[in-house]
């Protein structure tokens, strides 16, 4: 995995993506939190993230973080304004197309423009040949219908095991971004791209 992991890594760099490879959730953690020193921190809906224990590791060390998963959900606005914004993708294509699907659109919104810079916590597991199989991916029983059962909402991804481009009220996925290129609303968008599964 470590060539594909190369070149998929080297695909962000040459679209404008400030990208490395790291081992492990770990080292993702240390490297993120370099990145951000002292500035102030907003999180995502990311089991990324969490595996990573960022979250804890920066308010331990006296960041100011805005993570609605700790917060409540007045966090999502207040993170849009933080000095950085951390999260995952749900596919990266190989050649460096960043793949979301949000239900509030958040994650979308704030990799587009709010906060001055975007860091990336993307696993192995999410890598996909290209955008069609990126879409197939965000709309499976492993990724969004996971997700729904996680949150403990009825959609058919998570009760059926199919996407069925439901009208449910429970739906998860809303607001699906595809970010070529990062966008110009920020100073800054680096990429983590850990060789391990991590995350849905």
């Amino acid at each position: 995995m470590e060539n594909i992991l190369d070149e998929v890594c080297q695909n962000l760099v040459r679209r404008g993506f400030k990208a490395r490879v790291v081992a492990d959730g770990d080292e993702a953690m240390l490297a993120a939190a370099g990145i951000i020193g002292k500035g102030s921190v907003g999180i995502g809906g990311s089991l990324t993230v969490k595996e990573c224990g960022l979250a804890e590791e920066l308010k331990a060390r006296g960041n100011k973080v805005f993570w609605h998963w700790l917060d409540g959900p007045e966090a999502r606005r207040a993170a849009l304004s933080a000095d950085f914004y951390v999260c995952s993708a749900n596919a990266l294509t190989a050649d460096g197309v960043i793949a979301l699907t949000d239900g509030s659109g958040n994650r979308v919104a704030a990799l587009s423009f709010g906060p001055r810079n975007a860091i990336l916590i993307i696993g192995k597991n999410k890598i996909v040949a290209d955008e069609r199989e990126a879409v197939m991916r965000i709309r499976s029983a492993e990724c969004a219908g996971a997700n729904a059962k996680r949150l403990g909402l009825h959609t058919p991804c998570a009760d059926l095991g199919r996407c069925d481009d439901c009208a449910s009220p429970d739906r998860i996925c809303s607001v699906t971004a595809f970010f070529e290129r990062p966008a110009k609303g920020l100073e800054n968008t680096y990429v983590l791209l850990v060789d391990r599964n991590m995350g849905l």
